[in-house]
């Protein structure tokens, strides 16, 4: 691109941007977004200060509680059970994701995978109680908005299209006039993700690595994607429309699309073609299978009398009493891999379907950049499904690992003629530890790539669609 095509181009992007800087009313509307976000940020920094010491604390006393057991049975301490505690997402303070809909509590007891649940009361700021408004909120629907109010009218109005027709007369063409505002707008809204960037990084300061920095900086990338691509449609709207009323309408019509409408049917359409149970649906499917089998024809009786000819058959004894270990521990054991295993399954078939969810959902995103951008979001600040799934996952086997041991216990320990067998379960758990890791950036990262091309090619086809706008103005010049 030589200097007779640049020049008119910067000129272009200069008197816009001078335009920009002029408009009152957009300043203010730039200001109340960005204290908006700065505010939820605010609260949401604070109320994971809050949640990190209860969760501390609580961890503490659970702690307490389970070692002020003493002498027990180990079968009745595995059902009596514990809790573990889910830790804060720093990035959860930019987009909580899926943070108020999950529970942060799981009870682990022994034959039961129990789901997560709750949640920590909101009991800070007003902003909290608004519907879930967050920053993400704020920088995924009002920012949209915003650019259409601010971009909507750069051709419309009757002094915007006497700037435009004196700019053509000075050398530039429709496309430099649409591209230099493009770059004008766009230069105010990197200034706007840059200001939510720093304000986030605040926000998250405990948390502070390289990671989390990379972490972050690909989430504003994939802002930064959204909003030009908005932008970008805004700006072709514009040029092709006749008047600044059409110019407006069509704006305020594809963010109601875009931001409203398909972010609301889209999961509702992805949960009816791939429907998942409800809770009590599946504790009952569980249920049956661990009572029927998995065939459906094995009741659980039949199994454990299968299990144990199996046992005497193993150790060379014609009765349990003559076995060298105790037989009610090897088959709260068994029992309990049965169970697990049981559990297990339906738990991955239920994540399967939501995964199918999510699919569908990214798929709508053909209508809707939001559907591409929400996922990304909050896979990269660690708040959807997958990260909660990760948590759980490491929840369960530290459960499954505790209950075994209880059980071990009795195997190895418990004499056949005892009734009432005790033993130190504090002792016999102190060992094994509970030390939940979140999901590390590269494991994260595979799961953003189609969000990523889904932006991009959004913003190619608001290029597009711009070049279009460009000779649809050059043809009414």
């Amino acid at each position: 691109m030589g200097a007779s095509t640049l020049t008119p181009l910067r000129l272009v992007a200069r008197l816009q941007w001078t335009s920009l800087l002029r408009e009152r009313r957009l300043r203010l509307l730039g200001l109340l977004v960005l204290a908006l976000c700065a505010l939820a940020l605010l609260d949401a920094a604070l109320d994971a200060r809050r949640g990190d010491t209860a969760r501390r604390h609580d961890t503490l006393v659970e702690a307490q509680v389970w070692q002020a057991q003493g002498e027990a049975n180990p079968h009745g301490a595995a059902h009596f059970g514990r809790y573990v505690y889910k830790p804060a997402a720093p990035l959860a303070a930019l987009d909580p994701g899926l943070t108020d809909h999950l529970g942060s509590t799981v009870k682990l007891e022994g034959h039961v995978q129990n789901a997560s649940r709750f949640r920590a009361t909101d009991g800070g700021a007003a902003l909290a109680r608004f519907g879930g408004f967050s920053p993400a909120f704020a920088l995924q629907v009002l920012v949209p908005l915003m650019i259409v109010f601010a971009a909507f009218g750069v051709f419309g109005g009757e002094r915007q299209r006497q700037l435009a027709w004196q700019e053509i007369g000075a050398g530039a063409t429709a496309w430099q006039l649409v591209l230099g505002r493009f770059i004008a707008h766009a230069t105010a809204l990197l200034l706007l993700l840059a200001v939510v960037g720093v304000l986030a990084a605040l926000a998250t300061m405990p948390a502070w690595s390289a990671a989390h920095f990379a972490a972050l900086g690909l989430m504003l990338a994939g802002y930064g994607l959204y909003w030009l691509a908005f932008l970008g449609i805004v700006l072709a709207i514009s040029a092709a429309s006749s008047s600044g009323r059409g110019a407006l309408t069509a704006g305020l019509a594809s963010w109601i699309v875009a931001a409203v409408l398909a972010p609301m049917l889209a999961p509702a359409l992805a949960e009816a073609r791939h429907p998942t149970p409800t809770a009590e649906a599946f504790e009952a499917a569980v249920t049956e299978e661990v009572m029927k089998g998995p065939d459906g024809h094995s009741p659980r009786d039949v199994r454990f009398a299968a299990f144990e000819k199996a046992t005497l058959a193993k150790y060379g004894v014609s009765h349990i009493d003559e076995l060298p270990i105790n037989y009610s521990g090897l088959l709260f054991e068994h029992g309990e891999k049965a169970t697990s295993d049981i559990y297990n399954r339906h738990f991955d078939r239920l994540y399967a379907g939501y995964a199918a969810q999510a699919r569908l959902a990214l798929a709508g995103s053909v209508v809707s950049p939001l559907l591409a951008l929400r996922p990304l979001s909050a896979s990269l600040a660690r708040t959807d499904m997958e990260a909660h799934r990760h948590f759980l996952a490491q929840a369960e086997r530290y459960r499954y690992q505790t209950v075994q041991a209880l059980n071990r216990d009795i195997k190895l320990h418990r004499k056949p003629q005892v009734r009432e067998y005790a033993s130190d379960v504090a002792a016999i758990t102190r060992d094994i530890v509970f030390t939940p890791r979140p999901l590390a950036l590269g494991e994260v990262l595979p799961r953003t790539l189609a969000p990523f091309a889904v932006l991009a090619a959004w913003l190619a086809g608001a290029l597009v669609l711009m070049r279009l706008g460009a000779r649809r103005l050059e043809g009414r010049a």
